[in-house]
């Protein structure tokens, strides 16, 4: 049996999928396999996935529909592996990480849930902001401690009856986390242990105004979802607290992108059954 199933919905990117490979197969492990679960219409990763090792173990499978909960949930029944992991197809692991992740569920049996740091190649954090360097995962920082590609889970069997919720088009590892802590399994962040991933929040210039909205929607649709009221007021004025700082400081834009963050978790948690994509 793998040690580890590392579970890669793709669409759309080739370049930023070999990397992710390549850095799968620097791991040196015999006892990992990469599920891939491909929502390309072309063949684009079959040259890529051709020239992987040939003793690296590779399930390839096909899906028509546009979804990474769907996919994530397909590449969980096809899993074999002890510890389930989600890389983005735009992620890399660090050398020697799942050497490390595999020595902490040794020494921490009690944990069913590592949740790492995650840095862009300027080592600038990229997700996973809280505010502390490690913690046990719980409602009111799992928005800021429970990104998906930062994810390793040593329950497959219980992932498998949680699973991804396909409705979800934001935010969905954090309910799929928190659903898996109320069956009684407990998770751990620890920025001693990091992936990387290209930075894309709010400040970063790289996403639209529409998206920022969908962001904060989804963010707005988890929290009424799990009745974290006080989470979202907090999240709210964060929002706005940090579009006045900016302004004040001349960034314009970048208040913009924080006010319709804003604009979205509002509206996300008064009418969730909106269309925000």
């Amino acid at each position: 049996m793998p040690r580890f199933s590392l579970i890669v919905p793709t669409l759309g990117r080739t370049e930023e999928a070999e990397k992710l490979f390549a850095s799968l197969v620097e791991q040196k492990r015999s006892d990992l396999e990469l599920i891939v679960v491909d929502q390309n219409d072309d063949d684009r990763l079959l040259p890529v996935l051709k020239d992987l090792p040939q003793n690296f173990s590779v399930i390839h499978l096909k899906q028509k529909e546009k979804n990474v909960s769907l996919a994530r949930n397909r590449g969980m029944d096809a899993a074999n592996g002890e510890i389930l992991a989600f890389p983005d197809d735009d992620c890399w692991y660090p050398s020697g990480l799942l050497d490390r992740v595999d020595t902490w569920f040794r020494e921490n049996p009690d944990y069913s849930v590592l949740a790492t740091g995650a840095f862009d190649d300027e080592g600038v954090p990229s997700g996973n902001r809280w505010l502390q360097a490690r913690c046990d995962i719980s409602p009111v920082n799992a928005l800021r401690t429970t990104f998906c590609s930062s994810l390793f889970v040593s329950a497959p069997e219980r992932s498998r009856e949680v699973r991804f919720d396909p409705a979800l088009n934001r935010g969905e590892e954090t309910d799929f986390i928190l659903r898996l802590q109320a069956t009684g399994l407990r998770g751990r962040f620890d920025r001693a242990f990091h992936i990387h991933h290209p930075r894309r929040d709010m400040l970063s210039g790289t996403v639209s105004r529409d998206r920022a909205v969908s962001y904060g929607a989804g963010m707005g649709r988890l929290v009424r979802r799990h009745s974290l009221i006080l989470l979202w007021l907090g999240l709210l004025g964060y929002d706005v607290a940090r579009a006045l700082l900016v302004s004040a400081k001349g960034r314009f834009a970048d208040a913009r992108f924080c006010f319709a963050h804003a604009e979205g978790l509002f509206r996300g948690f008064i009418v969730p059954e909106a269309n925000y994509d």
